[in-house]
């Protein structure tokens, strides 16, 4: 199939809906990006890497990903970088600018140890 050619409306409605997720229903017991389901943990790292980015942003405050977006209008790959938005309800939104899908809306990140963004730089001893 190419670039632009129809390929169902049940398709294209599945595309275009929003995540809502809370991330601890995806985490394991000790709070951690599950080991033993890899699906389940492909999309947990994928909702991480938004928390990373977006958890330590003042509210009503944004930033670019190196996350691209998987989105497919007209069935080609949107070629965007995925933004995240901290809300005003302390949510985190994610949203490609090129095509203007919303793929996520996260809550429940704040007692995660993903809340506090990337870890800090760790010094590399000859130890």
């Amino acid at each position: 199939m190419h670039c632009g050619a129809p390929f169902g409306i049940a398709r294209d409605l599945f595309n275009s809906m929003t995540l809502v997720i809370h991330i601890t229903d995806w985490l394991d017991e000790q709070g951690q990006v599950p080991l033993t389901n890899v699906p389940l943990r492909r999309r947990a790292l994928r909702i991480a890497r938004f928390i990373e980015y977006g958890g330590p942003l003042p509210t009503l405050h944004a930033r670019e990903t190196l996350v691209e977006c998987k989105r497919r209008p007209t069935h080609c790959q949107c070629l965007g970088l995925l933004w995240v938005m901290k809300r005003d309800d302390d949510g985190i939104e994610v949203t490609c600018r090129d095509c203007q899908h919303v793929e996520a809306v996260i809550s429940g990140w704040q007692g995660t140890g993903l809340a506090e963004g990337v870890m800090p730089a760790v010094p590399l001893t000859g130890d």
